[in-house]
């Protein structure tokens, strides 16, 4: 017997069509304010799929535990903060007086290679910085803020955002953060989205733990490698090459391009001791990092890596130019359980079911 409140397919399919409309207008009325929660989540995700493995050795409710997690990660942060700023605040205080000096003779250098090269208009630093700004920049802000003091105070309040939502995140089991989301999905792929995001967590711990690996190991060699070299600002483009690991294949050029800039100023065993440097890294990369670590997360070819990451920041900004990865693992996760394993099983079983069907004939 028919239910006579049913509502019919017709108006089933108009109702559907006009939430998503609302939905997508909705999205692109306040796109950077999502895009910017929506980026927040992630990263706060990447910190609970990373951290939540010590779970278990906390006795106690688990928002406790989640708790005091989060307030030792804060603690660690702070301590490292500290324990780099504190003894390197005077000699990079110093480096930082003599930019004019070095911004000067690379005014110079970049006038030179104008000149070589035939350009219309020589090249200046402050023309590149403004290139590589414009470059990584979306419609509605630059890739880089008006000031240092705006910078400090966007990371500071972006830092609290991530930490506090990773400690959320932990205090909560994940059936209790799922339930909403499963009773939004059609009961037949309910068990691949599960086993999605059991993937997609695996993949974000294995690649923070990646990164923060590789950084550590590339801001220690580039500061020896540049030290050795005699290169002016070694702390400092070494740091520059360490956080560069965040931004694959591209943050790590750009930080040899800008040291090698540094070295050209200076001399040419410098430029050789950079390069060396680079090529050393690259190579301690492909055999060590790599292998070891970020292929069990991240099974992408390098040149989808690197068009990706140029098109997130794009879309994003500079928070798009750091979780490229993470978020090309969240959309490659949802593709393979919710479209490609459905497929190839139903594939699977209609070749049986011919297969049986021949066999009985």
């Amino acid at each position: 017997m028919l239910d006579e409140h049913a509502m019919p397919p017709w108006v089933r399919r108009i109702t559907a069509l006009f939430v998503i409309s609302v939905c997508l207008t909705l999205f692109y009325l306040f796109f950077p304010a999502v895009s910017t929660v929506l980026l927040g989540v992630l990263a706060a995700t990447i910190v609970a799929c990373a951290l939540n493995p010590l779970l278990c050795y906390i006795p106690g409710p688990r928002g406790i535990g989640a708790g005091v997690i989060g307030l030792a990660l804060i603690a660690v942060a702070g301590a490292l903060m500290l324990a780099f700023s504190l003894p390197l605040a005077h000699p990079i205080q110093q480096q930082l007086n003599g930019w004019p000096q070095t911004k000067q003779n690379l005014d110079k250098l970049l006038l030179t290679w104008s000149d070589q090269l035939k350009f219309e208009k020589p090249m200046t630093t402050d023309e590149l910085l403004s290139d590589v700004r414009r470059f990584f920049s979306i419609d509605q802000g630059s890739l880089l803020l008006a000031s240092v003091r705006d910078a400090v105070l966007a990371v500071l309040l972006w830092a609290a955002f991530v930490f506090v939502g990773s400690i959320f995140l932990m205090a909560s089991s994940r059936d209790v953060l799922l339930a909403p989301v499963l009773r939004l999905t059609p009961p037949q792929h309910r068990p691949n989205f599960r086993a999605m995001l059991d993937m997609l967590g695996s993949r974000l711990r294995w690649w923070m733990i990646g990164t923060l690996g590789g950084m550590t190991i590339v801001f220690v060699a580039s500061n020896i490698g540049y030290s050795i070299a005699g290169l002016k600002f070694a702390f400092p483009l070494a740091l520059l090459a360490g956080l560069g690991e965040i931004v694959p294949t591209v943050g790590p050029a750009m930080a040899a391009i800008v040291a090698m800039l540094f070295a050209a100023s200076q001399s040419g065993s410098a430029v050789v001791g950079v390069v060396l440097t680079y090529a050393s890294i690259q190579t301690l990369e492909a055999y060590l990092i790599l292998p070891l670590i970020m292929r069990r997360a991240v099974k992408v070819h390098p040149a989808v890596t690197l068009f990706s990451v140029v098109f997130w920041a794009k879309v994003f900004g500079v928070p798009g130019l750091m979780l490229a990865i993470p978020i090309n693992l969240a959309i490659g996760s949802a593709v393979e359980y919710l479209y490609i394993i459905p497929r190839e099983r139903k594939e699977a079983t209609t070749a049986e079911e011919l297969a049986a069907m021949a066999e009985t004939q």
